[in-house]
């Protein structure tokens, strides 16, 4: 969006830019923060050790 277009704009209508970015802006955060505590769980997992029998 040009500059141009956002000093046309009413404040009725620039308060519903603010309101409709405000929502998107808050979904990816939520979806971000839900995929990073994805990725921590995987992380907090207790890895399984193999043990080379053959060498001992």
């Amino acid at each position: 969006m040009e500059k141009q277009q956002l000093t046309s704009m009413s404040i009725d209508e620039l308060w519903a830019l603010h309101t409709d970015v405000d929502e998107i802006i808050a979904a990816r955060i939520v979806a971000k923060k839900a995929e990073l505590e994805a990725r921590l769980a995987q992380l907090q997992q207790p890895t399984k050790v193999i043990v080379d029998q053959r060498s001992t």
